[in-house]
């Protein structure tokens, strides 16, 4: 069974598009997560190969990262509404996660806790939009793992120690980072107690992937698609396509950590 650990309910594909696609590529389930910003538009085809080439250069990571998050407009207040309407419309085929914003403060708690009572498989929280360091999510983290909920994060601009800092505090934390660890990469691989999404291929490319496989081992990577900006297809439409995994990956490894 195919599993999707990283996909989004957005305008620009929709649910039924989604499902359609799923059905198409042999995807059983994915984790489903609100939209982190606006509809993204028709993307550069120069873009992501100058974006891989320089986060092979580590003193270019940060300063790309800045620029490409210059372009995005974020919603502060996902919605995750629309998130469990899918999963009750089509039953089984999605994992609904919540995701909220800690720099709203009470009311993410609030929202969080809403989404647990809903039936949330997860947390998403997405540092580089919304513009905060994990530290700063530390309530809605420990939440999280007393419910047992895996967080998957889109990281920030912090530093990697952030990411060691929130590990010793919250001992019981199951952390996935998307992305394969942008913008760190290499420098988190080396935590043993982190999990690592291959989403997408607009920001990382198969090379990254393949050394990330080759450090940290198929029990710590899950197979993650971004849809629908991830399963864009050339030419138009929108098809899976994902980069050579071993097969644990496509599943076994994100189970292990959904309770």
């Amino acid at each position: 069974m195919i599993l999707d650990g990283h996909a989004h309910v957005e305008p620009e594909l929709g649910v039924d598009g989604l499902v359609a696609a799923m059905d198409a590529a042999g995807v059983a389930q994915a984790v489903l997560i609100g939209a982190a910003q606006e509809p993204i538009g028709k993307i550069n085809p120069l873009g992501p190969p100058i974006l891989h080439a320089c986060m092979r250069v580590p003193r270019l990571r940060m300063p790309i990262y800045r620029i490409a998050r210059s372009t995005m407009h974020q919603h502060r207040r996902p919605d995750n509404a629309v998130v469990f309407q899918a999963a009750r419309e089509h039953p089984g085929r999605f994992l609904p996660y919540a995701f909220v914003n800690p720099l709203l403060g009470q009311d993410a708690h609030d929202e969080l806790d809403r989404c647990i009572e809903r039936g949330a498989r997860g947390l998403k929280l997405h540092l580089w939009f919304h513009r905060y360091r994990l530290p700063d999510a530390l309530p809605v983290l420990e939440r999280a793992a007393s419910a047992g909920l895996p967080v998957l994060t889109h990281l920030g601009f912090g530093p990697p120690e952030d990411v060691e800092m929130v590990l010793e505090r919250v001992p019981s934390l199951k952390l996935i980072l998307a992305h394969a660890g942008i913008p760190h990469f290499e420098r988190l691989w080396r935590l043993p107690r982190v999990l690592f999404d291959v989403a997408a291929p607009q920001l990382v490319s198969r090379g990254t992937i393949k050394r990330m496989v080759a450090a940290v081992g198929p029990s710590r990577v899950v197979f993650g698609s971004d849809a629908p900006v991830g399963i864009r297809a050339r030419g138009g439409g929108y098809r899976y396509n994902p980069p050579p995994l071993p097969s644990r990956c496509f599943g076994d490894t994100l189970a292990s950590v959904l309770d």
